[in-house]
């Protein structure tokens, strides 16, 4: 599988709001500027591999968390990612989420036909 810069930059995007931080901090951080920041946000350029790491620890992420979509074994990155939504929740939220999610992917599976025939 091909690394999908689109995807990436998505990420980069998220990782950046969900810490409440802007294009011209993390482009401080990362010693590039903010309009590069915003080209890899927007899938138009594409980092190089020293870049890639500066985002990784900019954003207080692994590289992996970056490249999920792009790698093939990515289960790891998504339990990681599941550890770290729980990790602030109490029990009954905890509980509450992961309820929701058993319903979710009990729905998704039953009605998956649904997906196929509208791209048909």
């Amino acid at each position: 599988m091909a690394l999908n810069y689109i995807l990436l930059g998505k990420r980069v995007r998220d990782l950046r709001i969900k810490r409440r931080m802007s294009q011209a901090e993390l482009s401080e951080l990362i010693e590039k500027s903010p309009p590069y920041v915003s080209y890899i946000e927007s899938g138009i350029k594409s980092p190089s591999l020293d870049t890639l790491i500066l985002l990784a620890n900019a954003l207080g992420v692994t590289a992996d968390m970056l490249l999920a979509e792009s790698l093939d074994n990515h289960l790891l990155v998504d339990v990681g990612e599941y550890a770290e939504l729980l990790n602030d929740c109490s029990p009954y939220e905890r509980r509450v989420l992961i309820e929701n999610a058993r319903a979710l992917k009990k729905t998704m599976r039953e009605y998956h036909f649904l997906s196929k025939r509208r791209n048909q």
